[in-house]
């Protein structure tokens, strides 16, 4: 990831934002102890820090600066009784009841406040020029000051690459001008959203595909079960603005591609599924099924072949189980008959093999456009069968395309976006799905996956470690931070606290091409729009892509 700056002068940074001239170098406190992976520093009565806030350990008699990040903070008083200050509170208060004031002498020599730190690291010049970020091995020295941030101290993040911004560096709560967000060539090491319900993951996802639009290097698979990503749903901002969606993004009608079963207000394709693509492994996804079941299942499949599910439905049983004479029973069978039905009667799927939109999709995948598929008018079965199968269409197309070296380095790396992300990692069986495969194996096919989910904890962790990349918004549940810190690239042991408190639209970004979790502030994605240029293609939209006669 690289952190592009964007401030203009070369002024320092303080944490109101204001630039300070270098010999006025705005200092919060002084360093008291502790060690290399935890840093207490004393911070003056009336001076305020903030959780998460980046400030720099400043060596006097070196030019050695340390990186630190305030982790917590407490109130401290000197004092030779420990009950100090409770004692003291407690006569404010029954003066205050009399209506009299408490003098308060040597409140500022008296009243102090102490943070603890994570040292991200220390500051030296590079050979070639510029700054590096070495590991924290040392200590900066006893008593060092502890100031607020300069420009030139984040120098060091311009050797990280990104090309996909989501938003800027954050410093606490304040907004530090340096753009933050990924590489597209780290897409196929996929990527999760973690967050609370109301915390920002779909304004994140939005802001990373409208990201995705103007890259036009990558190609992006996106489900949408709840229908916000095409125009914003119903939803307003505070401030009474409608939510935005990818129709209204200036690039729409150029690079974006939309799918679904329901009327929408602009150009889309209709989202169809041939009977003749659905295989026993996509069924599984969406039915449990005994022992019995599932041998009959693959016995089936083994001798009606591609249109085994039409076979199945229209069949009559006793035809069937002159088939499979004396092999199945009959309510063996007759299940497997009922569930094949079901399915067909799904508006989604249709009998004639050559109405499918799968081709399609692989196409504007092939030109790295982002598609859309809504499926935010289907029942969770045929969402579930219809990202299932159009998933595995496309890491099994790029897999049998790796023996071809020049054909396979021609495409784009793909990304697999998906919401509530927990259902579909593992099949009804409990068995690990084709998302669970790609999320093992995508890499080598360049195929990524985007696990978008409110409850990180229901994701098995064996597949949770696969993803390299974690955007962590505000988790209100303890076992879900645990879990994400677990599983991260990045030493997130200390940041709790920070998660916890993290506002909407605030976020951390772990990747393992970066020296340490980034604190960051998400676009709003409707300023986001607001700030594009207008498009020269002609409007928002999406263009409907060719499709066979008689597919409408």
């Amino acid at each position: 990831m690289r952190l592009i700056l964007r401030s203009q002068g070369g002024n320092p940074i303080t944490s109101s934002g204001a630039g300070v001239s270098g010999a006025e170098e705005a200092q919060v406190g002084r360093l008291v102890g502790h060690g290399v992976t935890e840093i207490a520093f004393r911070v003056p009565y009336g001076t305020h820090v903030a959780l998460g806030e980046l400030l720099v350990g400043v060596e006097e008699g070196t030019d050695r600066r340390f990186l630190l990040r305030v982790t917590d903070i407490r109130h401290g008083a000197e004092s030779a009784h420990d009950d100090w200050s409770e004692r003291l509170a407690g006569n404010m208060l029954r003066l205050d009841g009399e209506g009299k004031a408490l003098p308060f002498h040597d409140r500022e020599a008296r009243l102090f406040a102490l943070a603890l730190a994570q040292p991200l690291g220390f500051l030296e010049t590079a050979a070639q020029g510029g700054s590096v970020l070495r590991k924290p091995k040392t200590l900066p020295l006893h008593f060092s000051r502890v100031c607020r941030l300069q420009v030139d101290d984040l120098a060091f993040l311009h050797a990280f690459e990104q090309d996909l911004p989501i938003g800027d560096i954050r410093s606490g709560s304040d907004v530090l001008p340096y753009a933050v967000g990924v590489h597209g060539k780290w897409l196929p090491y996929h990527l999760g959203v973690f967050a609370t319900t109301g915390m920002g993951k779909s304004n994140l996802m939005k802001r990373l595909l409208g990201s995705l639009l103007e890259s036009r290097r990558y190609g992006v698979l996106v489900f949408d079960p709840h229908g916000e990503y095409y125009d914003g749903g119903a939803g307003l901002l505070p401030d009474g603005r409608k939510l935005q969606g990818l129709s209204q993004h200036p690039l729409a009608a150029e690079r974006l591609a939309v799918f679904s079963c329901r009327p929408l207000a602009g150009a889309y394709n209709q989202l169809k599924i041939s009977a003749y693509e659905i295989r026993a492994s996509d069924v599984r996804n969406i039915f449990q099924f005994s022992n019995a079941q599932e041998e009959a299942l693959w016995a089936v499949v083994e001798l009606y072949g591609d249109g085994w599910l039409v076979e199945l439905a229209d069949k009559p049983l006793e035809e069937i189980q002159l088939d499979f004479p004396k092999k199945f029973f009959e309510g063996t069978l007759s299940v497997l008959k009922r569930r094949a039905e079901q399915i067909l009667a799904y508006d989604v799927v249709h009998r004639d093999g050559a109405v499918t939109a799968t081709s399609e999709v692989l196409r504007a995948l092939d030109e790295a456009r982002v598609v859309l598929v809504d499926t935010s008018g289907l029942y969770e079965t045929e969402e579930t069968l219809v990202s299932a199968i159009l998933a595995r269409t496309l890491f099994h197309r790029n897999k049998s395309l790796y023996k071809d070296r020049a054909r396979f380095e021609s495409l784009p790396p793909c990304l697999i976006a998906l919401e509530e992300a927990q259902r579909v990692l593992v099949t009804k069986e409990g068995e690990p799905s084709i998302f669970a495969q790609i999320a093992r194996e995508g890499r080598k096919f360049k195929t990524g996956l985007c696990a978008v989910t409110q409850q990180p904890k229901l994701i098995p962790e064996e597949l949770l470690s696969q993803f390299n990349t974690y955007f962590i918004l505000g988790l209100s549940d303890a076992r879900d931070r645990e879990i994400v810190s677990q599983s991260a690239k990045q030493d997130l042991s200390a940041l709790g606290r920070e998660i916890q408190t993290l506002e909407p639209g605030e976020a951390i970004v772990a990747s393992p091409n970066v020296p340490f979790a980034v604190p960051t502030k998400v676009h709003l994605y409707e300023d986001y729009l607001a700030r594009l240029p207008p498009s020269t293609n002609g409007g928002p939209g999406s263009r409907p892509i060719a499709t066979p006669t008689g597919f409408y």
